[in-house]
């Protein structure tokens, strides 16, 4: 069976064949459709994540995975040939935050899909069948594939961790995979957003959405805080995670504003406005992956057309390398797809 597989860090993946997986009680086996590249990819591939050291290669990345039914134990739980997109956290259901019902969180996965278990950069795989969820008919497997990870970490930065709502005023800081579609969440919430980037395609692509979208720069901050009160916006979302971003996210939020950090660096250490956050109770709020009844709630906005999925281009398996390139160099608007199965 082909995979694309880290070898060495910092060399390009390289083709190899792995064997068949089996098909096991509680599972579906499933042919791989497309799969997301997202930044997480880019940095497990480099050896630039906290578990590099202890990873063992050759490794298969890819998280963002759609697939379609070929088989499932017991049979026909799922139909054959139903398309669906994998959550790649397979919880342990014994630690306290499993038993607290947050499986984002568990502290012990029996796997981390494409991150420290093998993942979709291959042809087929199996996962769990509560780990499915079904893609609605009007949505193609290519936009699918970032539905679980640049669409749900999206949704659950905005509306859970950051409780953008009608009538609240909003920033997002940062408008790639996550942030383009975390811009038009907030709008759907009713939520009056702005959308900050330093690179043009970007916040060209946002504007073809009809959303607001503007260079990041000192003059466009000092705006949007005028414009919006004398005081500063509600949520500031930061989809970077660079210092420079928190700073640009102090000097937006107003006095008891939250600022909800969902992109991070490794490399990258916060340096935190003490007083001001103390003595103005700014809300300082980390957010990470979206839970499954808040995927379902996620995808269900782009099936009623109230979020467009932005993909900037399928590319076949064997073209993964040139993905992870572009990632690198700033020149992917939305997300890279992998069209494993061809069915673009």
């Amino acid at each position: 069976m082909r995979a694309m597989a880290v070898t060495a860090y910092g060399e390009p993946l390289e083709a190899i064949d792995v064997d068949e997986p089996r098909l096991r009680p509680g599972f579906a086996l499933l042919e791989v459709l497309t799969c997301g590249v997202c930044f997480s990819d880019v940095k497990t591939s480099r050896g630039k994540m906290p578990y590099s050291e202890s990873l063992q290669l050759p490794h298969i990345p890819g998280h963002e995975i759609c697939g379609r039914v070929i088989e499932t134990d017991p049979a026909g739980a799922i139909p054959t040939g139903t398309t669906v997109v994998a959550y790649h956290i397979w919880p342990c259901r014994r630690c306290e935050r499993c038993r607290a019902g947050y499986d984002n969180l568990c502290t012990n996965p029996v796997s981390w899909t494409g991150f420290t278990n093998p993942g979709g950069f291959r042809d087929r795989l199996v996962v769990p069948l509560d780990r499915l969820t079904v893609v609605p008919d009007n949505i193609d497997p290519v936009q699918a594939a970032p539905l679980t990870c640049a669409l749900g970490t999206a949704y659950r930065a905005v509306v859970t961790r950051g409780e953008v709502a009608a009538g609240t005023t909003a920033v997002i800081i940062g408008l790639g995979g996550v942030g383009i579609h975390a811009l038009q969440i907030a709008r759907a919430t009713g939520a009056r957003v702005v959308g900050l980037d330093v690179s043009q395609p970007s916040i060209d692509a946002a504007l073809d959405l009809d959303l607001d979208a503007r260079a990041s720069n000192d003059d466009v901050l000092d705006a949007i805080v005028r414009d919006r009160s004398v005081d500063g916006v509600d949520v500031v979302i930061d989809c970077v995670g660079r210092e420079e971003t928190l700073v640009q996210a102090d000097r937006l939020v107003r006095p008891g504003g939250r600022v909800v950090a969902v992109g991070y660096s490794i490399t990258s250490s916060f340096s935190l406005p003490t007083p001001r956050f103390v003595l103005e109770e700014i809300e300082l709020i980390g957010s990470r992956y979206v839970l499954m009844d808040e995927l379902e709630r996620a995808i269900r906005l782009v099936a009623d057309g109230h979020v467009r999925m932005v993909v900037d281009k399928g590319r076949p398996l064997e073209d993964v390398n040139d993905a992870i390139a572009d990632l690198e160099a700033g020149n992917v608007i939305g997300r890279t797809v992998i069209d494993v199965a061809g069915v673009a």
